[in-house]
């Protein structure tokens, strides 16, 4: 029986992540630091979460944005999907053939971002609501989760790929109500635990494509206006990439690391001052691009 998309793309990244699980006697450290934050990250999913509220119904919603972190978080959700449907219904076909997804966007985010974004919806078979864009920038994000709620009624729970070292996310649990002056949904956290080496280590294992913007030396993306390339990514300051082996690994098995095209006004950041922005690891520096101009 021919396979529908999101069999199809849930099938592969299960491979991706059992393959890079497999890793043997692992190379560097940063590799067996990473294959325990996906171990952690599958029993939150499939164990906790997948327990409570099925994967294959509308209760669940994945927050889905393009960013590294939330990709990361995507792969490893479809993989968990296609686990439990092995466990749970094997030889029947998968009953939906499309996540639910949400795409909260407030600020005015880089053209290739948008992009991005909905070339990888098809590519994960999401169903991804849009907030609008252009308009009612000046409702909150609290307001416009409201909104996609009281559209989609049945979501109880969203799942959203915050980490530890994200502002004010310090004491976040991995399942946990929202806070008051938001709608009340449970919010699923099951990357909290991620380091920023360890994103970027299974990502580009991964081979899938990757945002272009990280190409041009920008490690956290937010609004145009206040992102701009981590200066800690100046060439001048020679920082080391950390990744060659995944990337020479890669399960693409091509050596390469893919990333979107640069498009619109975004074509002038295209630099030779920045190194891409994997070749950063600190934690602290992520968000060093994230400043007014």
């Amino acid at each position: 029986m021919a396979l529908n998309g999101l069999a199809s793309i849930a099938e592969r990244c299960y491979k991706i992540t059992q393959s890079y699980l497999e890793i043997k006697e692992p190379p560097t450290a940063i590799i067996a630091e990473t294959q325990d934050a996906i171990k952690l990250t599958k029993k939150y999913l499939l164990q906790e979460i997948f327990d409570r509220w099925s994967p294959l119904g509308r209760e669940i919603s994945l927050s889905y944005n393009g960013g590294k972190d939330c990709q990361v978080l995507l792969l490893i959700y479809l993989a968990c999907l296609h686990e439990y449907c092995s466990q749970n219904m094997p030889g029947q076909p998968l009953p939906v053939k499309r996540l639910n997804a949400v795409f909260i966007d407030q600020a005015e985010t880089f053209t290739t971002l948008e992009q991005f974004v909905e070339e990888t919806k098809e590519r994960y078979s999401l169903s991804l609501y849009e907030s609008e864009r252009g308009t009612n920038k000046n409702i909150s994000m609290a307001q416009a989760f409201d909104k996609y709620l009281t559209d989609n009624p049945e979501t109880k729970a969203i799942v959203v790929g915050i980490r530890h070292t994200d502002p004010f996310a310090q004491h976040l649990k991995p399942i946990q109500r929202t806070d008051d002056g938001w709608p009340d949904f449970l919010r699923l956290q099951p990357i909290l635990h991620w380091k920023l080496a360890q994103v970027w280590s299974f990502l580009l294992y991964s081979g899938e494509p990757i945002c272009g913007i990280y190409s041009v030396g920008f490690t956290s993306l937010g609004d145009i206006s206040h992102t701009l390339p981590n200066s800690h990514l100046r060439i001048s300051n020679s920082p080391s990439l950390r990744f060659q082996w995944e990337i020479e690994h890669s399960f693409s098995g091509d050596q390469t690391v893919h990333c979107s095209a640069l498009c619109g006004d975004d074509v002038h950041l295209q630099n030779h001052e920045y190194l891409p922005g994997w070749y950063l690891v600190d934690d602290t520096l992520e968000r060093c691009g994230r400043n007014k101009r």
